[in-house]
């Protein structure tokens, strides 16, 4: 994954005109809260459903200080080059928010989400937003890969989305908190070699201008409600929002202490912190590994070598070490009789989702005894993530051709969701992949606080 992306503030799209309204795409305003908040509690019937869960009143989740949270948060993430929040603005009203998060440079991937004003709903606005944000994420962001996780429940957006051209490749067990449970959604997916000729946008508005039905009148534009923000409520949310980050850079999924993890079934394997001196033996194991692992498998042997020296070493064990903020997650060193076997990793950790994905590595050397070292390691990890972090749902990548990989996810109960098209997968390689995913069972997760 790329560590540092270029900035993303600052952006506008549009305008682009469709049944004689003008759509513009721009980031979120503390002016915005009035609309923002009169709007998401008018249409809570619609949205709610298919929200993140709280504990929170529906009307307690739309204050002047969340949204200015919010509004700092955007900024601070678009800077980041991890997220572009959009306000969906019609001839210069507030008519709802469009995202892409997760946004990941180093994969090409990222992550799609949209919310329209019901009164501006089935205009083909909704649409248009989305294409002309998939048109700059393609674009100039350079994506290979958008996704959208959908719930089934939510026809509406899973039309769109077939008309946008998106593809349904899988059906994510109890993915999302959303309506006060756990609920499956379905995985949509884009990818960069669908774009349509002249782009999404381009052909979003040619489509409606082909129907010949006549387009309703959108309504006329509201008045804004509500006095401005003051500016005390800024300072006090701006301090909480700050603090939070100071807090979350402390956060246990970030800078993992962890302890030594055995089963008593299996003793011979550890799985445990990297120490500096796994060095020569990871450099050995990854060797041995190419073949599995590289994803230039073509390229001269003296390629994988130089990514595999010493200091190389150095840098992976400070990027997960604990108490720092590591981009790498969790990684674990797996040992078998005391020697250095190869790892466990937990990435893309969310404590918000209680998701994570994983992957595992042995080293060849293992021989005989390579599947029942990763069988066991990745029991040990996926137990750990459940009942000491929290989570509530691990995924992994397989290749379809991986049939050794594929029997150790069946093995500890994963199950195979579907099959996700020119996917980067922990080994680097962009191909198609098939998703597996573990839940915790209903009866153990812990409730969100």
């Amino acid at each position: 994954m790329s560590d540092k992306q270029p900035s993303l503030s600052r952006i506008r799209l549009g305008p682009v005109v469709l049944h004689g309204a003008t759509v513009v795409l721009r980031p979120p305003r503390i002016a915005d809260h009035g609309q923002w908040r009169r709007i998401r509690l008018r249409d809570r019937s619609q949205i709610e459903p298919f929200w993140s869960s709280s504990p929170l009143e529906w009307h307690e989740r739309h204050t002047a200080r969340l949204w200015v949270r919010e509004c700092l948060a955007v900024r601070e993430e678009s800077r980041a080059g991890r997220r572009v929040a959009m306000v969906i603005e019609v001839d210069g009203r507030f008519a709802g928010q469009v995202e892409l998060i997760s946004i990941d440079t180093g994969t090409g991937s990222a992550e799609l989400g949209v919310w329209v004003d019901s009164e501006v709903a089935r205009h083909g606005i909704g649409g248009l937003a989305v294409a002309m944000v998939l048109d700059f994420g393609f674009g100039p962001v350079g994506l290979q890969r958008i996704t959208a996780p959908i719930s089934p429940a939510n026809v509406a957006t899973a039309s769109g989305a077939v008309r946008l051209g998106f593809q349904r490749e899988a059906m994510m067990t109890r993915y999302f908190d959303a309506g006060g449970a756990r609920r499956d959604h379905e995985l949509w997916a884009l990818t960069a070699a669908m774009v349509p000729p002249g782009g999404f946008a381009a052909a979003w508005v040619r489509g409606h201008r082909a129907d010949r039905s006549a387009p309703r009148p959108l309504p006329p534009t509201a008045e804004r409600t509500g006095p401005p923000i003051d500016t005390g409520t800024v300072i006090a949310a701006a301090a909480r929002h700050y603090a939070g980050r100071v807090l979350h850079l402390m956060d246990p999924l970030r800078a993992p202490r962890v302890p030594s993890l055995s089963d008593r079934d299996q003793p011979r394997v550890v799985l445990r912190k990297r120490r500096l001196a796994d060095g020569r033996q990871w450099r050995a194991a990854r060797l041995r590994a190419r073949a599995a692992l590289d994803p230039n498998a073509e390229a001269p042997h003296s390629t994988w070598a130089d990514a595999h020296t010493r200091g190389h070493w150095l840098r992976e064990v400070l990027r997960s070490r604990p108490g720092l903020r590591s981009t790498a997650g969790l990684v674990l060193a797996i040992e078998v009789d005391g020697a250095y076997a190869g790892e466990c990793r937990l990435f893309d950790l969310d404590m918000f989702d209680r998701n994570a994905r994983m992957f595992v590595w042995t080293d060849p050397a293992l021989g005989g005894d390579t599947d029942r070292v990763r069988t066991a390691a990745t029991r040990l990890l996926v137990a750990y993530a459940f009942d000491a972090l929290g989570l509530c749902r691990i995924a992994t990548a397989i290749e379809p051709q991986d049939r050794d990989a594929a029997a150790v996810a069946a093995r500890i109960g994963m199950v195979r969701e579907g099959r996700m098209s020119r996917f980067v997968g922990a080994t680097g390689r962009r191909a198609d992949h098939d998703l597996w995913a573990v839940t915790v069972p209903d009866d153990t997760a812990s409730p969100r606080t």
